[in-house]
């Protein structure tokens, strides 16, 4: 069989010619690239919503410590740190801030604020883009970023 034979019972087989053969390779190469950003987008973007729920999660837990008759700052930010630890994310004292009850207000109030670095895996994310999802500073740098939580609940009892 001469090449021209060759090739028309390829094409006969197969339904395209010869010369396609690489354009399958061409496209998957450029194609992959947008495919592994987005699959990589969305597994940072969902460790990130678990973080904040697991955030929090533990900011109730200190909340419910803090409303406890005798509850001190140590009481309360080691339950926070308890119920954190599952996550292995660490989180500094100086995170979490908390508004006691007083006799004018009965409402204790325990948040945190923790810097986007601590919580990212792969350290990226567009400046201002989903900036309604985290608290910002001035500029739109991702080192201005955080993920938190903030949990209030009334102290009964408290005149």
């Amino acid at each position: 069989m001469d090449k021209g034979g060759f090739r028309k019972a390829i094409r006969m087989r197969t339904g395209r010619p010869m010369a396609r053969r690489g354009a399958a390779a061409v496209e998957m190469a450029i194609v992959s690239p947008i495919l592994l950003m987005l699959l990589l987008g969305m597994i940072e973007f969902g460790y990130i919503f678990m973080i904040g729920q697991s955030l929090t999660n533990a900011t109730r837990e200190a909340a419910r410590t803090a409303t406890l008759p005798g509850a001190t700052d140590a009481m309360v930010i080691e339950r926070f740190q308890q119920a954190v630890a599952p996550t292995g994310l660490t989180v500094d004292a100086g995170m979490i801030s908390i508004a006691h009850a007083s006799p004018g207000n009965p409402i204790v109030n325990v948040s945190v604020q923790v810097p986007y670095q601590d919580v990212t895996l792969l350290g990226v994310l567009p400046s201002s883009l989903f900036s309604g999802w985290f608290g910002s500073g001035g500029s739109g740098s991702v080192a201005d970023r955080t993920v938190g939580s903030s949990c209030s609940m009334r102290v009964e009892g408290v005149n």
